[in-house]
């Protein structure tokens, strides 16, 4: 049937609706198909059962035919009849009975889908929103809404063109609001919802025409005008009281609210816009002692504050502030005492035993202070420190508050914000008297409180509100660190500025993570530590002296890791911990950043701070080391041993090398480094101790390794990078620094390979590393025997003084003959003929060498030396050591190996 649904909707489509609509056709067609498919498949099924089931003594009722059945869900469960095992016959007889009399399998046996969890948590606004508009009448709410502005837009125009009298059309406006009022009113029980939006309709024009006829013609005095819309504003409120209509005071007030915005010229006096706004607000207020309406304070505080904010930032000057300033002080405690009253409403409805979703009204509670916060900074700007004065009055208000509310049944969460309040504005004043531009710390604050009380209460918008504030708190910080030259000291304004955001994110991802491990804390943990660290290092870079910026450092990045490691107990954020973990990390980028700036490891204090710093980055690892992230932890070891290896071999170097001013010095330091490295993973004493014995894997083998190869790499290149000046001493084969620095590092290796764990797990590539041992071992050799004729010979040490030389070129003829003598004597003693090959093939080069280079020199006795040396020689590989056998070669390389 699918099929054949794809075939029809294609056709049809192409014929209706043309070109790609066959696509559209066709999509549906088969899903319909699909339906008709499945509704058989269920009808099949369900006569199925019903054709097994046992036939019933009693009369049963027959189920409804599958067509009139409005939902197969219910009947289409396969478990309702299991099979039973074989009954005796005295008991099957009695067995329908008692299956009809059981109770049929409830529906809500299905399982839930998967967001119901998320659904309970609570529709966010926007979803509130939008379920009023389409509840009830959607067309009369919208329509009611355009009918305001359009009324709004009516006046202007009639004001600039119509000529009738202007008392007449105000009069006809009005007549038409108490006609929509009036028949609202008589509609109330029979069409509530379309009553109550015809209402609030009428009473926002109403509120419109009083403020047109006093703001644009001039037709009412001011204290007439002031009193309708009291008048008008008590009426709205006692019509939303009396009727139980939230949105019929919702949409008279904001029509009440915008009346002045859309009657607009552009030329009013903000006093009177500000008191006619405190009649509205007033009308709030009382409305807000009888019930808990939470949408018509948000509107009331939206319109009051965000208009106040748009006039304050177009309009506002310094003249205005004492006309200005008690309007801002009085809205901002009248919200303040709407939220109080609003958690009065909700602790009285939860002694009725009714359900309370939101105690606390997070929006005005955290809202207001931080706009309310804002917009009095901008009006004492122009004074000093009023910023300061300001956030204490702050503080002292919301004190007050919580001294009179924490121990009042029901009221703790809301006494608890306001502590939080008190303290995060008692907090502020002291770097706001110190400098004036600091609301990013307010902000950062409020949003941690926001995100307190957002997880508290399950509110969407005040989380996301309170990660919005941090975030761009922070950016406002890092942007004031760019000016951080203006100030006199490294203790300044801007670093305790970075410090309390920082802290405060902080604050906020312990929050979150109490809440719920899901939540984004370890952004939060980053954007503090972010935070920290750049107030930190710029307050460094512009006031510590280059000589101590190293050592600066190092402290900086200590404490934060303390600090954060400190405070992840009393907060219980395990993830604070993390920076402990990133402390050796950073220790290795400021190893490296030492090294770009050329400054020894133990000056201008280095000597103290660095092994300091290391001490504690271990035992931040090692303090409560399981609550750490396994793979966190195992990184932070390898670093430490890898940085460690590092900064011994940089100090060691650089103490060697002022020993004499000869190049073989630093080698001996360095290579005696690696040897100190690589001989403490192979000591019994340290396996047995911590780290290595809970970390056994990591410092036997992943740790070792690279230092391993970066061993074996210096070895080979150590011998040719130096010429070995032991100066002042004088420099003897065997027994200068570099030789003694090479064989200590060689032994140092090839105890580490024979030790157990790296001798298993290398046990494949055993005969590679004894190839690599033996070409470090002929390198070196090379190696020794070029800087015996610099320091003997007087030669440079260089490939262009030295190659072209003929007592060279025959002494090399002569060494690698001795060393391929020396190959090809043992392989023939153990019977390993690779190895007797390879000697073999070390002679041919030997060979292939005298006539290319030494033949070169004709009538010179190192052309002599080297043909009858390396002739006798081979003469003596002839009798001492020759071929072995290949069978019993192999078998002797297989015993070896």
């Amino acid at each position: 049937m699918a099929w054949l649904g794809l075939f029809v909707g294609l056709v049809i489509g192409a014929v209706i609706w043309h070109d790609s609509g066959w696509l559209l056709g066709g999509l549906l067609g088969w899903l319909l198909g699909r339906e008709r498919d499945h509704s058989a498949q269920i009808r099949a099924l369900q006569a199925r059962l019903q054709a097994e089931a046992p036939p019933s003594p009693s009369a049963v009722p027959a189920p409804p035919p599958p067509e009139t059945v409005a939902s197969p869900v219910p009947e289409t469960r396969i478990d309702a009849a299991p099979a039973l095992p074989p009954q005796p016959a005295a008991t099957a007889a009695v067995q329908p009975a008692v299956q009809v009399a059981a109770p049929a399998p409830a529906p809500a046996a299905f399982p839930e889908p998967a967001y119901a969890a998320a659904v309970e948590t609570g529709p966010t606004v926007v979803d509130r929103v939008l379920a009023w508009m389409m509840a009830g009448n959607p067309a009369v709410k919208i329509g009611v809404l355009l009918l305001i502005i359009g009324v709004a837009f009516l006046l202007k125009y009639a004001a600039q063109y119509v000529r009738f009298p202007v008392e007449s059309r105000y009069l006809a406006v009005m007549a038409g609001s108490a006609a929509a009022i009036t028949f609202g009113w008589r509609q109330r029980e029979r069409k509530p919802v379309f009553a109550h939006a015809l209402q609030g309709g009428g009473l926002g024009i109403a509120f419109l025409t009083v403020f047109a006829a006093l703001h644009l013609h001039q037709l009412l005095p001011a204290g007439a005008a002031f009193a309708l819309l009291a008048g008008l504003a008590t009426f709205s409120a006692a019509l939303a009281v009396t009727q139980s209509a939230q949105s019929l005071a919702i949409i008279g007030l904001a029509g009440g609210f915008l009346a002045p915005i859309l009657a607009s010229t552009g030329q009013g006096s903000h006093i009177m816009l500000f008191s006619y706004y405190a009649v509205l607000n007033l009308g709030i207020a009382w409305v807000a002692r009888l019930r808990a309406w939470r949408g018509l304070n948000l509107l009331g505080f939206l319109f009051t504050f965000v208009i106040g904010a748009g006039w304050g930032t177009l309009r506002y000057t310094h003249e205005h502030f004492a006309t200005t300033e008690p309007f801002l002080v009085g809205f901002w405690l009248l919200y303040v005492a709407l939220a109080v009253a609003f958690t009065r409403h909700r602790q009285a409805e939860a002694k009725l035993g009714q359900l309370v979703r939101d105690p606390v009204d997070a929006t005005l509670v955290f809202g207001v202070p931080l706009v309310g916060f804002g917009l009095q900074v901008m009006l004492v700007s122009d004074f000093a420190h009023g910023n300061a004065w300001s956030a204490a009055a702050m503080a002292l208000v919301y004190g007050a508050l919580w001294l009179s509310l924490r121990r009042r049944p029901g009221m703790g969460l809301l006494a608890e914000s306001f502590c939080i309040l008190a303290t995060g504005f008692a907090t502020l004043t002291i770097p706001l008297a110190l400098d004036g531009r600091w609301t990013a710390a307010s902000w950062a604050l409020e949003g941690a409180g926001l995100l307190w009380l957002g997880h508290r209460q399950q509110r969407l918008l005040s989380q996301l509100t309170g990660y919005l504030l941090i975030f761009a708190a922070g950016l406002i910080v890092l942007a004031q660190l760019s000016q951080i030259e203006r100030e006199i000291h490294w203790w300044n304004g801007r670093l305790l500025a970075a410090s309390l955001v920082g802290i405060a994110a902080w604050l906020a991802g312990a929050v979150c993570y109490r809440a719920s491990p899901r939540t984004p804390h370890l952004v939060l943990l980053l954007w503090g530590l972010l935070l920290l660290l750049a107030g930190g290092g710029v307050s460094l870079a512009q006031f510590m002296p280059d000589q101590h910026l190293i050592v600066a450092w190092l402290a900086l990045l200590s404490g934060l890791a303390l600090l954060a490691t400190l405070l992840s107990g009393p907060l219980a954020w395990p993830a604070l911990r993390w920076p402990g973990l990133g402390l050796l990390p950073a220790l290795a980028v400021v190893l490296l950043l030492a090294a770009d700036r050329q400054a020894t490891p133990l000056q201008q204090g280095g000597w103290l701070a660095w092994p300091l710093a290391y001490g504690l980055a271990m035992g931040l690892l090692y303090y409560r080391e399981s609550t750490l992230p396994r793979l966190g932890r195992q990184l932070a070891h390898l670093m430490g041993g890898w940085l460690l290896t590092a900064w011994l071999v940089w100090v060691l170097a650089d103490g060697s090398s002022r020993i004499g001013s000869g190049s073989g010095w630093i080698w001996l330091g360095g290579l005696a480094a690696l040897c100190l490295a690589l001989l403490c993973q192979t000591l019994a004493p340290l396996q047995a101790r911590w780290p290595s014995r809970r970390y056994r894997r990591d410092y036997l083998w992943h740790l070792p390794l690279p230092i391993a190869a970066l061993t074996a790499g210096a070895l080979l290149i150590a011998p040719w990078a130096s010429s070995g000046s032991a100066s002042p001493l004088a420099w003897w084969p065997l027994l200068n620094p570099l030789d003694l620095g090479w064989w200590m590092a060689a032994l140092a290796l090839l105890r580490w390979l024979r030790s157990p764990y790296p001798a298993a797990k290398l046990a494949e590539l055993r005969p590679a590393i004894q190839a690599g041992l033996a070409l470090l071992l002929f390198a070196w050799l090379n190696s020794l025997l070029a800087r015996g004729f610099h320091h003997l010979g007087g030669l440079n040490f260089s490939q262009a003084s030295l190659w072209p030389d003929q007592g060279y070129q025959a002494a090399l003829s002569l060494l690698w003959t001795s060393v391929a003598l020396a190959a090809m004597w043992s392989a023939t003693r153990v019977r390993w003929r690779a190895l007797w090959v390879t000697g073999a093939c070390l002679v041919g080069v030997t060979v292939l060498k005298l006539f290319v280079v030494d033949l070169a020199g004709a009538g010179s006795l190192a052309r002599v030396v080297s043909f009858l040396g390396v002739g006798l020689l081979l003469v003596a590989v002839g009798w001492f050591a020759p071929v072995p056998p290949a069978q019993a070669g192999a078998e002797a390389h297989r015993e070896t190996s």
